[in-house]
């Protein structure tokens, strides 16, 4: 009974962290709108900083642009600093510091940053491992019509390391997107954007930007407890 108690109390603190995620993701907002509107000291546009950054720098990346809001990226595969389009050619202070902080990511890269090689590493392994889902519950399904029963049960164990993954790239994404808006903070300052409400702005965004991962960790982390404790039920219960 106990088991299933620690169950029901993890689905409460999914909704709970869900909604701390999604007040995260309101403040991002609330603050990338507000600063958008305030033109950085830096007379360039955000495409035109990654590009500063990059010769003064010595990082050999490629900028390009991509779709949405606030989809700006780094790809260290392909080692290519993408700008969303709203921040691609303006000048405000969010599109500064969002591009400077992904300009930090790709510092990380050249430097052999070991925690981002990490998250890499087990981001590649949760892709694949996600991608297994949709064969071994067809799999499932198909083994229980046999009357093979128990095959069911391989779900919960895939479950559980899905997110027991999921819980290791949220762990070690905060120290990297920590150390990132850390050197974005820096980079910006020792350009010149000194003033109190640039460096206040470049705070507040960026620190609410890093209150969103610390939130998908405890969703994350609350997802893996909750099938851990069905998976312990179930194991105990035979």
């Amino acid at each position: 009974m106990g088991l299933y108690i620690g169950y029901f109390v993890c689905g409460i603190a999914i909704v709970v962290a869900i909604i701390i995620a999604l007040v995260a993701q309101g403040k991002v907002s609330s603050a990338f709108n507000q600063y958008k509107k305030v033109d950085s000291s830096l007379d360039m546009t955000a495409a035109q900083l990654a590009e500063r950054l990059a010769q003064e720098h010595g990082v050999n990346i490629q900028i390009g642009s991509c779709q949405g809001t606030l989809s700006d990226h780094y790809n260290p595969r392909t080692k290519t600093l993408n700008i969303s389009q709203g921040n691609f050619n303006s000048k405000s202070l969010a599109a500064h510091a969002i591009v400077a902080h992904e300009f930090g990511h790709a510092l990380q890269d050249k430097e052999g940053y070991q925690a981002l090689k990490i998250r890499q590493v087990v981001v590649t392994a949760t892709n694949f491992v996600s991608s297994l889902l949709i064969p071994i519950i067809i799999a499932g399904l198909i083994m229980n019509l046999l009357f093979f029963m128990s095959a069911g049960s391989i779900l919960i164990y895939v479950y559980v390391g899905i997110y027991a993954l999921s819980v290791i790239a949220s762990l070690v994404t905060l120290p990297v997107e920590y150390n990132a808006s850390a050197r974005a903070k820096k980079i910006l300052y020792e350009m010149g954007c000194t003033s109190s409400e640039e460096v206040e702005g470049t705070d507040k965004l960026l620190n609410a930007a890093a209150m969103t991962y610390v939130a998908s960790l405890i969703v994350s982390l609350a997802y893996f407890l909750r099938m851990l404790f069905l998976l312990l039920a179930i194991t105990r219960d035979r």
